[in-house]
């Protein structure tokens, strides 16, 4: 069993890097990847426990990305960590997201709702600052029952305080993980409110710069979608991804390892990593 989308205190999780792994190692997970939003700050963490208790780790990520005013969510797998120009990005994102905390703050004011940087900072466990815990704010202050409520009220891309993030497509993120040699998917593809058209139609630009797969295996997926989506990778030549998206006490139910992930898909992973390398090799030789 394995799990490939995992979250941590470094983003929006409320299980540190080291807990998840303790927490792996107790479901008996035999693979997991740290997969933080934007944030690479508890991938070391995680391998070093991992390599402590004896799980395989691979360094992940998960890309918040805007396209067509829909967010795009873009897993990265075995990351480059010591590529400069992902570490420039990835705080590039980190400052666009406090400048879109304070514009969120702003307009909530607009619907009498008052609540302070600050008390959003409480929220936050590492160093990345998220929706997440504006939601919670607004759950602890009482302007919603949930944070779902606070997302589809306020905070998503539907609600009346939304701000979409500043243009980073992904198109952007696909190609910058595949020039740091790493893995690309798209994540929960059903989940894009979109309709299936319009996302083959994306997964299909993506596949011409290095998509490598769609994220088939997830938690809220029914047996005819994983079939479908599996089937969609197969027929463009993709391999599917998968993992629970577990955020600890961000998401009670949701555990980790409920996506019922099996071991096959990290070995075609590494295959086609390793395929990738060739490719690579081939192309500076020429």
């Amino acid at each position: 069993m394995i799990d490939l989308h995992i979250h941590t205190t470094c983003s929006d999780g409320t299980y540190t890097p080291e807990e998840v792994v303790e927490l792996a190692k107790e479901k008996k997970l035999e693979v997991i990847a740290i997969t933080d939003h934007d944030t690479i700050d508890g991938v070391k963490r995680g391998a070093k426990k991992a390599k402590e208790l004896g799980i395989e780790f691979i360094n992940g990520i998960e890309l918040s990305t805007n396209y067509q005013g829909k967010e795009i969510h873009i897993l990265g797998y075995f990351l480059n960590l010591d590529d400069e120009k992902l570490v420039n990005k990835l705080q590039e994102l980190r400052n666009q997201r406090v400048t879109r905390t304070d514009k969120i703050i702003e307009q909530l004011k607009e619907y009498k709702i008052e609540i302070t940087k600050e008390e959003v900072m409480k929220e936050v466990k590492g160093d990345l600052i998220s929706r997440t815990h504006i939601a919670s704010v607004l759950l602890k202050k009482g302007y919603v029952d949930t944070r779902k409520a606070a997302f589809r009220r306020y905070l998503g891309d539907t609600g009346a305080a939304y701000v979409p993030r500043r243009n980073f497509t992904p198109i952007d993120a696909v190609k910058m993980l595949k020039e740091n040699g790493a893995l690309a998917f798209i994540a929960h593809p059903k989940l894009i409110p979109w309709g299936e058209k319009k996302t083959f139609k994306l997964v299909d630009e993506l596949k011409e710069i290095g998509l490598d797969g769609l994220e088939t295996y997830y938690p809220s997926f029914r047996e005819i979608d994983k079939i479908y989506y599996k089937k969609m990778c197969e027929k463009r030549g993709m391999i599917p991804s998968g993992g629970s998206d577990f955020h600890g006490g961000n998401r009670n139910n949701i555990s980790l390892g409920i996506a019922n992930v099996q071991n096959e898909v990290y070995e075609k992973m590494v295959e086609r990593l390793n395929q990738n390398k060739i490719i690579l090799k081939v192309k500076e030789s020429q």
